[in-house]
C-alpha cells in the first residue's frame, strides 16, 4: 500500500542525532524557503500555520490534476553545480509513523505534540543531460502536505529511513541511474489526506495523492 502505518525510526540512534531541527517554508520557494540548502543549515523552530519570525507554512496551490502513486513526472532541473539534467520523478509511497517517533525526532517534545512523522519515498532517474558530479539537490524539493498544508520538515540523518540514499554521498550521477531519496515531515496525527509535492523554485508542481 502506498500509504502505510509503520514503525520506521531507526533504533539505538544517539540523542545527539535525534535532537533535530524542523524547518518550514512556502511551497514555491518564497523567502524563507530552506529546502534548497536544508543539508547546510538547520534553523530552529517549528511553524504550524502561524507566523514564526519571517517563515510561514504555505498552502498548496491548485494546479494540474494530481498524479497517482507510482506515476511519473519529467522535468529539467538546474543543480547547484550549474548542470541541468532531466529527471524522471516518481513518488512511490508515504510511510506514517507514530506519535512516539515524532517526539523522538525533535529536541523539544512539545514541537511534536499531536504530530506523526510522514516519510515521502521518491525515486529520481537521471534521464539525460550532464553528469551530476556531486551533491545533487533535486531531492530536496519533495514535500509532504496533509489536508492541503505543508508539514514541518525534519532534517538530519534520523529523518532518513534505511534504504534511502543520502544526497551528500551521491557522486557522478549519470544518465540511466536512479536513486531513492526520502524526506520526513511532521504532520497532524488526524490528517485526512496526504500528498507529496515536488516543485522547483518558480516552477509548476508535480503532486501525488495518497
Amino acid at each position: 500500500m502506498p500509504l502505510t502505518k509503520t514503525t520506521w525510526l531507526r533504533t539505538g540512534a544517539p540523542v545527539a542525532v535525534l535532537a533535530l531541527a524542523l524547518t518550514a517554508c512556502g511551497p514555491f520557494g518564497e523567502k524563507g524557503d530552506t529546502s534548497e540548502n536544508a543539508r547546510h543549515t538547520s534553523p530552529s523552530g517549528v511553524t504550524d500555520g502561524r507566523q514564526s519570525g519571517t517563515q510561514k507554512v504555505g498552502m498548496r496551490s491548485e494546479g494540474e490534476p494530481p498524479l497517482q502513486p507510482g506515476q511519473t513526472g519529467t522535468r529539467a532541473f538546474k543543480e547547484d553545480t550549474g548542470v541541468e539534467p532531466t529527471y524522471r520523478i516518481t513518488a512511490q509511497k508515504v510511510d506514517i509513523g507514530t506519535a512516539a517517533e515524532a517526539k523522538a525526532l525533535v529536541s523539544n517534545p512539545a514541537d511534536a505534540e499531536g504530530k506523526v512523522p510522514a516519510v515521502a519515498y521518491v525515486k529520481y532517474t537521471h534521464v539525460r543531460g550532464a553528469t551530476v558530479k556531486e551533491y545533487p539537490r533535486v531531492g530536496d524539493y519533495a514535500e509532504v502536505y496533509a489536508d492541503g498544508r505543508r508539514g514541518a520538515k525534519v532534517t538530519g540523518t534520523a529523518g532518513r529511513p534505511e534504504g534511502c540514499a543520502d544526497s551528500d554521498e551521491i557522486k557522478n550521477w549519470r544518465s540511466g541511474q536512479s536513486y531513492l531519496l526520502c524526506n520526513t515531515f511532521l504532520i497532524p496525527a488526524r490528517a485526512r489526506s496526504v500528498e507529496v509535492m515536488w516543485t522547483e523554485i518558480g516552477g509548476e508542481p508535480f503532486v501525488w495523492t495518497f
